[in-house]
């Protein structure tokens, strides 16, 4: 699964790294190493414009909420519930099928944070739990894929500039070997020669979708990301610390599994 990220990267560094044409953000994009769902961080999307329909497609940054409002929902009360999308159902499912044919998004992350039950050491409340951050291991952005809906408030009148609300979900698979000592889920990565295919607006029939989705890779842990325990802090929402994402000490480590090797890293 995917219910908490990390983006500090600038604006200006993400319209350069994912060939944007143009930022919408407006400054309001939420950028934190504690990134939570309902909160409205940076998303690349490819739009025809609507005035134009002739025109070629514009790749912008948007400022999307995490957690995904159907557009047939009565309210948006749901949303918290749809941070995430599983890769499996995606051209099944009625919340998610539309969406995944046309309006499919990038989720730029530094790194996603997930949480490891100890094996042998215990806490308050069952087995100990230890986040581990995971991410490229060159540094630079990750993309998540992802899907974005539009949710018209019925509540709301026509000449209210906040009667559409857009949001997202991010596209997890079947966690890969070495991750899934971490959990059985995992976002679905996008690596950089795929981004285009990704966003690809013509790109819209389900077998060709379908044939997309076969085709992005699952095995980069084995090959292009790092992942590492990160300080326990991080499951405060409201600690948006800029250390968040360094490795946790040693002496903090009880009970914790090493994702490579098996090892245990820290005595029970």
């Amino acid at each position: 699964m995917c219910g908490r990220y990390a983006l500090r990267t600038e604006i200006a560094d993400l319209v350069e790294e994912f060939e944007v044409d143009e930022d919408l953000t407006g400054g309001t994009a939420t950028r934190s190493t504690n990134v939570a769902p309902t909160t409205t961080p940076p998303v690349v999307v490819e739009r025809v414009p609507r005035e134009d329909p002739d025109a070629p497609p514009v790749r912008s940054l948007r400022a999307l909420r995490w957690g995904l409002v159907p557009s047939w929902s009565k309210d948006a009360s749901g949303a918290a519930r749809m941070v995430n999308a599983r890769v499996e159902s995606l051209l099944e499912k009625a919340a998610f099928v539309k969406a995944a044919l046309t309006r499919r998004c990038l989720v730029p992350v530094d790194a996603w944070y997930e949480w490891q039950a100890s094996p042998v050491a215990t806490g308050p409340k069952g087995p100990r739990k230890q986040p581990f951050a995971v991410r490229a291991n060159d540094s630079r952005p990750l993309s998540l894929a992802g899907i974005f809906e539009f949710w018209r408030d019925p509540a709301k009148p026509d000449d209210d500039p906040d009667r559409w609300l857009v949001s997202f979900a991010i596209v997890t698979t079947a966690a890969e070997p070495g991750l899934d000592r971490l959990h059985e889920r995992m976002p679905l990565v996008v690596p950089r020669e795929l981004r285009d295919a990704w966003l690809d607006p013509e790109l819209a029939e389900a077998d060709d979708v379908g044939a997309l989705l076969g085709a992005l890779p699952r095995d980069l842990f084995a090959t292009s990301l790092d992942a590492h325990p990160v300080s326990r802090r991080v499951g405060n929402v409201r600690d948006t610390g800029e250390d968040l994402l360094d490795p946790a000490p040693a002496a903090e480590l009880e009970g914790v599994v090493d994702l490579r090797t098996g090892e245990l890293l820290g005595a029970s």
